[in-house]
């Protein structure tokens, strides 16, 4: 078991870095979340936007031909999808965009996936669709081309570094053992001054908590190095902030309730809220381009998920028409997932802002339906 491993090396070595212990519950080769599970869908512990319904990956699939047409229309087109889940996102678009780009054919898909379990789903999932689809444990592995990167719910699924203010300054958080030997958060070494903490952020209360995500700049030295070759657009969809910000945003989730970060290690999905800011300002600091956040529900909206519903509503059961009113809903309320969730575009230098980051966007009439 994932925990008594855990507690064994914490007994000896002594406590970890938050960032040692997400990663080893989600991540750990043989006992790791993303390693043995299925955790996506009204089954298991969450459920993602391409899950609640088509129009999601759908307005993806406008993006990406509006993209590809702002980048030169280049060909041959790769399309990159980072953390891919059940391979629904990927399915919904693809089938989109054979009707709405007649030139699909000539596109190259490529997931990065580190579950085994979830690409055996995703392999599923995607049989029948002609284009080539290969799969790579890491975006180094993607070859070197024209590229459209897409992200949904990949961000807050790299490990995150904690920091905690005390009367002496801001120190590392660390994962220990208590007096039960039950895990528990401790104080850990000193942070240097200059060293990470923001400096508007260096007065803060004593016990405020600021968080760091070492992960985002070898995920933006991948991308750097597409971008730098090829045209490169890339849309990361997350749920998190413009920081930088003081706040505990690490959270667990187990059958769709929020639970301890410490229950049952590998068995429970950890996730963090992004720092857009952070992540732009990288693309920035790497010779590329970012352009947001925007909120997830006036991307959609802009891209056309209201005239989208309304005309798969024609052909549609009441029952079905409830549905699809009810998806937009969760999706672009700003009490559900529209202000919570936001959409961040990274392009190459030479490239300008992608719609609808720059301008309201008309759906196509098409009236097919899942």
């Amino acid at each position: 078991m994932l925990e008594e491993q855990l507690k064994s090396y914490i007994q000896t070595k002594g406590p970890v870095s938050t960032r040692a212990f997400m990663e080893a519950c989600l991540y750990d080769p043989q006992h790791g979340y993303y390693r043995v599970g299925s955790p996506i869908g009204s089954e298991g512990d969450f459920i993602t936007a391409p899950e609640i319904s088509q129009m999601f990956g759908e307005m993806i699939s406008i993006w990406t031909v509006l993209t590809w047409q702002m980048m030169g229309q280049p060909f041959p087109l790769q399309i990159v999808e980072l953390g891919p889940g059940r391979g629904t996102l990927m399915s919904d678009l693809l089938r989109s965009l054979s009707r709405i780009h007649p030139q699909s054919e000539t596109i190259s898909v490529h997931l990065v996936e580190r579950s085994d379990s979830l690409k055996t789903v995703q392999t599923q999932i995607l049989e029948g669709f002609e284009c080539p689809i290969s799969w790579h444990r890491s975006l180094a592995d993607v070859p070197s081309a024209p590229t459209i990167l897409i992200a949904n719910e990949f961000l807050d699924c790299l490990p995150i570094r904690q920091f905690i203010k005390t009367g002496s300054g801001w120190h590392e958080r660390v994962v220990g053992l208590d007096d039960n030997g039950d895990f528990c958060f401790r104080v850990g070494s000193e942070v240097p001054k200059g060293m990470i903490i923001p400096t508007r952020l260096l007065q803060a209360e004593v016990g405020s908590i600021f968080e760091f995500c070492p992960d985002f700049e070898l995920v933006m030295k991948d991308i750097h190095r597409l971008a730098s070759q090829h045209p490169f657009a890339g849309l990361f969809v997350d749920y998190g902030f413009e920081g930088p910000n003081i706040g505990e945003t690490l959270q667990a989730v187990k059958l769709h309730k929020k639970v301890s970060p410490f229950m049952t290690p590998g068995e429970v999905d950890l996730t963090a809220h992004v720092d857009f800011t952070a992540f732009g300002a990288l693309a920035v600091a790497n010779g590329l381009k970012a352009f947001g956040p925007r909120d997830q529900g006036a991307f959609l909206s802009q891209l056309g998920i209201g005239a989208r519903a309304e005309i798969l509503v024609q052909s549609a059961s009441e029952e079905q028409a409830e549905k699809l009113a009810s998806d937009v809903v969760r999706l672009v309320a700003p009490e559900h997932m529209g202000s919570l969730f936001k959409a961040l575009c990274i392009t190459s230098a030479t490239l300008d802002a992608p719609p609808p980051f720059d301008q309201k966007v008309v759906l196509q009439n098409d009236t097919s339906q899942n």
